[in-house]
């Protein structure tokens, strides 16, 4: 059945935007419903908007707004804050850099693969071809084309080896199996980390893995004490988080959380992060610490202000002094 849209719609009667055809011929499969949806809206709208009308137009928060748009940001097609990251392409016919030269690939994408490319490597590599055979056994599935350029690239690019693809497929099925929203762009983008961090073996794998379980397990703890809603977090919320538990224990994480729920509406991480950067460099490490320091200030206060009339902000401030925490969270654009 064909279908054809008609020209003199009612449609046509607010205008048109334009929208790269590379969107449709490469991302209908590979990116999710609501990804499509955001970027259609920012488009629509001069190629900018803020995350607020955006997560009001798809009936989304806020934070969730802002992790669906992570995906474009990482597939260079928006840029967030005005940082503009390069989207570069690799020619096909490049040469695999020397195993002692360090590439640096953090503003390269990797190469877009088209069917025909896929038919072609997989005929040629008998090592691909095997492994795509094995992802499908592994995923219980035939795997679609964009799937398999993923599977090809985290090879040839990012240069893993096919069992510890293989690895990274098995954790993603069972992912999927638990019920968390999980895409195969997060594992390429998991693919491309490993790359960087040189994981070449299996041992080395494995030991990550149980990494990414622990931190799995942090963040379900932290999604409990802070009331943010249950999704997965971001690469740099992950690593955030599980750096507060090298200083700080669950007492004193709790206890920046409450701050937080005490002062305002929505819970933020970069709020509680604002508040144990500055405990830690006040050497703040027990809830007595965190007492006597408010006392402190409170006597301070109190005594500036009976001798004094002007309004001249204290020197001492309190570790988390709320005023300061609230301008650095609004103010960090990196979580």
């Amino acid at each position: 059945m064909e279908y054809k849209a008609l020209p003199f719609s009612s449609v046509w009667e607010n205008g048109i935007f334009n929208l790269p055809i590379k969107v449709v011929d490469e991302y209908l499969k590979l990116a999710s419903e609501y990804q499509l949806k955001a970027l259609l809206y920012i488009f629509r709208n001069n190629g900018q908007a803020e995350t607020a009308e955006i997560a009001k137009a798809l009936g989304q928060t806020i934070a969730d707004t802002d992790n669906l748009l992570e995906f474009w940001v990482e597939e260079g097609i928006i840029s967030k804050n005005g940082e503009i990251v390069e989207n570069a392409k690799i020619p096909q016919a490049t040469a695999p850099a020397e195993k002692n030269v360090v590439v640096v690939k953090e503003t390269i994408s990797a190469p877009n693969l088209s069917p025909k490319d896929i038919v072609s490597i997989l005929r040629d590599s008998e090592k691909l071809k095997n492994l795509v055979n094995e992802a499908q056994k592994v995923l219980g599935r035939t795997i679609s084309l964009a799937e398999q350029a993923i599977i090809i690239n985290m090879v040839n690019y990012y240069e893993l080896k096919p069992e510890v693809v293989l690895m990274i497929l098995e954790y993603y099925k069972n992912e999927k199996q638990k019920g968390m929203s999980i895409s195969f762009s997060y594992i390429n983008a998991m693919a491309k980390n490993w790359s960087d961090e040189g994981i070449a073996s299996i041992s080395e794998a494995e030991e990550k893995l149980h990494e990414i379980e622990r931190g799995n397990r942090i963040w379900n703890e932290i999604i409990a004490i802070t009331g943010i809603r249950h999704r997965k977090p971001t690469v740099k919320q992950r690593e955030m988080v599980l750096s507060w538990f090298n200083d700080f224990d669950i007492t004193m994480i709790t206890l920046a959380s409450d701050i937080m729920k005490e002062n305002i509406p929505e819970p933020k991480l970069s709020y509680i992060n604002s508040i144990l950067k500055k405990w830690k460099k006040q050497n703040i490490k027990t809830p007595a610490d965190v007492e006597k320091e408010q006392k402190e200030f409170e006597k301070a206060k109190s005594e500036k202000e009976s001798k004094a009339k002007s309004k001249e902000k204290l020197s001492s401030k309190p570790t988390f002094d709320i005023d300061q925490i609230e301008r650095d969270a609004l103010n960090n654009f990196e979580i």
